[in-house]
């Protein structure tokens, strides 16, 4: 539910890194990361 409200607010919304910079937490079961920088457009 939130992700789509989040995209309609801000339809711009991109990375503020480039991917490759991108952190994954070591764990089996999910792809979380440690942070996700974005701009807000």
């Amino acid at each position: 539910m939130a992700l789509p409200a989040l995209y309609a607010r801000f339809p711009g919304l991109r990375l503020a890194v480039d991917p490759k910079e991108l952190r994954n937490k070591p764990v089996v079961t999910q792809n979380d990361l440690y942070e996700l920088p974005v701009h807000l457009v």
